[in-house]
């Protein structure tokens, strides 16, 4: 019996080693480990966005190189594994890293030679989630991650929204104006809620219709109703939302942000946060595009921010525009002319600020970017020089 126990024994060493073959019934060798039932599967994917940007605020004229903060560069991780037949669980991890953003960039920085203003690339936290996703009962969404009306001013069928869209400072929000503070301090779309450590739920999608609703870090609550169908020769999209802006007081986490309507000042990195600003009690937002099987389209948004103190806040916007597949052999252009008007954006100077611009998309489908190319001028009331802009560049997504 010793004997056989030392034989096994040396058995197991040589198979530890590489050198033999266990036996199943030696008592020494470990059992086999079971097969890993673990099936998360991850990916990971992002952008790269350039541009070079010219302003002219007729006193100041600069050219930049920069990040375009209207769909800045970004790296995401999705993690994800089906449960059962209707339900999947999984976890995003999404971080922005910007240099020289768009939001960023000051005429005569760094002592008149152009560039950001502090010289910092920081590094963003976007979306940090998990989420639970059945085809029959919806979505549930907890950690920071878009809001339920976050994106409801933004409904854009255009495919030109990397040139020009609602938000109305159009990649520009860091040029300024000889008098009135920065084009990001004049000119928002008074979106949702933006990115927030909140907990969201959505529907599933009933005769192309679907209703979100979540509940922020602070008290700050919000719904959404959204809606997109195919017709005989025509799309059509739709979203709006209504946020309780009340419930919260003072500046919103700087890793939750992402460009807002700062009263006064530089807008922080990214876009379309909700200011917490005293005498906010809520905010409807809402858009609308058609895009026709001829390549026109019809784009629509406005919202109004109901203010307790002083007057409320709103904007409108349109937009026209062309696609066609007959310009490039790589993929769809897009061409647009938009317009934006606000009321009172700027709550420390009030008044009205304008802007218009055309903007065009050319699809690189080979490789799955776009570049992109947008001339824009804003106006405010009260005398001060227009802003001029233009801007060209490339988006890669991989």
């Amino acid at each position: 019996m010793l004997s056989t126990v030392k034989i096994a024994g040396v058995a197991s060493l040589l198979t530890i080693f590489g050198l033999g073959t266990a036996n199943a019934a030696d008592p020494l060798v470990p059992p086999a480990p079971a097969p890993n039932a673990n099936t998360i599967q991850l990916k990971i994917s992002g952008q790269v966005n350039r541009s070079i940007l010219y302003g002219d605020n007729g006193n100041d004229d600069e050219i930049f190189y920069t990040d375009s903060d209207n769909s800045g560069t970004r790296f995401r991780f999705v993690a994800s594994g089906r449960l059962n037949d209707d339900v999947t669980a999984g976890a995003t991890i999404e971080l922005q890293f910007e240099s020289n953003s768009s939001t960023d960039i000051r005429f005569n920085a760094n002592g008149g030679t152009g560039g950001t203003s502090s010289g910092a690339t920081p590094v963003g936290e976007r979306i940090g989630e998990v989420w639970l996703n059945s085809a029959s009962m919806g979505k549930l969404s907890l950690g920071q991650g878009n809001t339920a009306s976050n994106g409801t001013s933004e409904t854009d069928l255009s495919g030109t929204g990397l040139a020009q869209y609602s938000l109305g400072g159009g990649g520009n929000e860091g040029l300024a104006f000889q008098a009135g503070g920065l084009v990001g301090s004049n000119f928002t779309n008074l979106d949702g809620g933006s990115r927030r450590d909140r907990i969201r739920y959505d529907t599933p999608t009933f005769a192309g219709f679907r209703l979100s609703a979540s509940a922020s870090q602070g008290g700050r609550n919000d719904v959404a109703l959204r809606y997109a169908n195919q017709f005989a020769g025509a799309r059509i999209a739709a979203s709006i939302g209504w946020q309780n802006a009340s419930a919260v007081t003072g500046a919103a986490p700087a890793a939750a942000t992402a460009t807002v309507i700062p009263a006064v000042g530089a807008p922080t990195l990214g876009t379309n946060a909700v200011t917490n600003a005293a005498g906010v009690s809520d905010r409807i937002s809402g858009s609308v595009s058609v895009l026709l099987d001829n390549g026109f389209n019809l784009t629509f948004a406005a919202a109004n921010e109901d203010r307790d103190i002083g007057d409320d806040r709103k904007f409108f916007y349109g937009k026209v525009g062309f696609q066609t597949n007959s310009v490039s052999m790589y993929g769809r252009t897009s061409f647009s002319i938009d317009y934006y008007q606000g009321e009172d954006i700027n709550t420390a100077t009030s008044g009205t600020s304008t802007s218009y611009g055309f903007g065009a998309v050319q699809n690189l489908d080979p490789i799955g970017a776009q570049m992109y190319l947008s001339v824009r001028n804003h106006e405010l009331d009260g005398g001060t020089d227009d802003v001029f802009a233009v801007f060209t560049g490339m988006r890669i997504k991989f």
